[in-house]
């Protein structure tokens, strides 16, 4: 099993197991860029990770100064990984299984920043970006979603506007306000 390293913060060095299989996380070099990025925005915010994966932004973004985080992962070891070791670390992760745009309907907390990392073959990311846009998100929210390069998926997106877009290799980050 590999491992992804927590790149900054209070738990920076750490390692955060990768599970085998059909997973494809986010390199170190695109999310240190996407928190470098958000910056000082993280300190005391409220954090969504969806498609959490193996929650390492979750876990990044409280080892940055975030208050909180919640990770949605649909697959059922990934958030019971997230879940352990949040308890091991002693860090506020909550980890929620489920399909990330039905447990968009279930949120009411109020987040201040939001990234997500739907798998390559996702197709409804105008469905993801309106679902965000629904939450009770604060008045200055940033919002990223992550895609492959050259594709711009985005059509319609509801209250939420693309402003402005960060490319890492084959990765895009597209922000919204």
């Amino acid at each position: 099993m590999s491992t992804l390293r927590v790149t900054a913060g209070a738990l920076r060095g750490r390692r955060v197991p990768v599970p085998a299989g059909d997973f494809r996380p986010t390199s170190e070099r695109a999310r240190q860029a996407f928190f470098n990025i958000v910056g000082d925005r993280i300190n005391d915010a409220h954090f969504l990770d969806l498609f959490a994966g193996s929650g390492i932004f979750s876990l990044e973004a409280v080892s940055r100064g975030a208050a909180s985080s919640t990770a949605v992962e649909h697959d059922r070891r990934k958030t019971e990984s997230i879940a352990r070791i949040a308890k091991e670390w002693d860090v506020p992760v909550k980890a929620v299984q489920g399909e990330v745009m039905a447990a968009l309907k279930r949120l009411h907390d109020r987040f201040d920043v939001v990234y997500a990392d739907p798998p390559y073959d996702f197709d409804c990311y105008d469905d993801l970006v309106s679902g965000i846009g629904d939450l009770p998100l604060a008045n200055d929210a940033v919002v990223a979603v992550e895609h492959r390069r050259r594709s711009d998926p985005f059509r319609e997106s509801g209250r939420l506007k693309p402003q402005r877009r960060a490319e890492y290799g084959e990765v895009w980050i597209t922000f919204f306000a």
